[in-house]
């Protein structure tokens, strides 16, 4: 009833899950990863077990292969279940149940493993496999286009509905929310893998805005409005949290006219925006005085 794929990046270490179904919510179901051990996909009649117990057994030591024989044994239905593992060293484990409904298998590469139940055929799961290895750039959109080879393939019989990817961090920073880079799925939608790559694109953007304003307010504003610039990131046509923080950026970093600009047209569209970064002076955030000069007359007036 679903198609996913595992990997793991040999040069940056990043271990992510992508998959897609008919069913509702797939999200919620058939990915699972920890930052620092690895990923897993359990589908067909899936079995949360080994999304749950196999990340604790890789945490504990076993290598993906031990990890999934071992769940295999306390399953009283191991025949009905379709499983992908990938471990921190890159160690792939994948197993497809007999009574699995066809068209099912999986496919085993370099660095990832698609398997696949309840689809056309195949060449659903040779297609991912096939069309990630030979796709550059970052991961998460290595993932979005076996996803989408496998739909080309043929997909689920049944059509698509629910989509998601989800991609972690190969070490452990100590901060469990830099660790998960991706977590977005689409729960229902007809175009599910449209929707899905348009939130990854929405999410780089945002998390990039983000880390400018971050190293602005820790005092290199300079350099995270070059970020900004060099990324052609947060324009008018973003979100407006995006224009709101780029406008701090470019103020702190002596851009008053650019950030003045932005903050008149937000208070025209989004004013509660607007009234968000006044509310950052009185709590340190951003100097009260450069508020006074880049924020519009109406909210600057409000306040004094």
């Amino acid at each position: 009833m679903t198609f996913s794929i595992v990997a793991r990046d040999p040069e940056t270490g990043l271990m992510g899950v992508a998959t897609q179904t008919q069913a509702l919510a797939v999200g919620a179901s058939v990915p699972w990863a920890l930052p620092g051990y690895g990923v897993i996909a359990t589908q067909s009649m899936g079995e949360p077990m080994y999304g749950e117990l196999g990340l604790d057994l890789l945490r504990n030591g076993l290598t993906a292969t031990e990890a999934l024989a071992a769940l295999r044994t306390i399953d009283e239905h191991p025949d009905r279940r379709q499983v992908a593992m990938v471990d921190l060293a890159g160690e792939i484990a994948v197993y497809t149940g007999e009574d699995c409904v066809d068209s099912a298998g999986h496919l085993v590469g370099d660095c990832c493993a698609a398997l696949a139940n309840m689809v056309a055929g195949p060449d659903v799961w040779h297609a991912m496999v096939e069309r990630y290895e030979a796709t550059a750039g970052p991961m998460t959109y290595r993932l979005l286009a076996a996803l989408r080879a496998g739909e080309d393939a043929g997909g689920d019989i049944r059509g698509h509905r629910s989509a998601a990817v989800l991609v972690v961090r190969h070490e452990r920073t100590g901060r469990p929310w830099r660790d998960q880079l991706y977590n977005l799925r689409v729960d229902a939608d007809p175009d599910p893998l449209t929707r899905l790559g348009d939130l990854v694109d929405r999410s780089i953007r945002y998390h990039r805005v983000v880390e400018a304003f971050e190293m602005a307010l820790d005092g290199q504003a300079t350099e995270a409005a070059e970020l900004l610039d060099l990324n052609r990131l947060a324009t008018y046509e973003d979100e407006p949290d995006l224009r709101l923080w780029r406008a701090v950026v470019l103020g702190l970093a002596g851009r008053e006219p650019e950030a003045r600009e932005i903050l008149h047209d937000l208070c025209a569209t989004d004013p509660a925006f607007v009234e968000t970064l006044r509310r950052f002076g009185p709590a340190g955030l951003v100097p009260s005085d450069l508020l006074d000069r880049i924020l519009p007359d109406q909210v600057g007036a409000a306040s004094v």
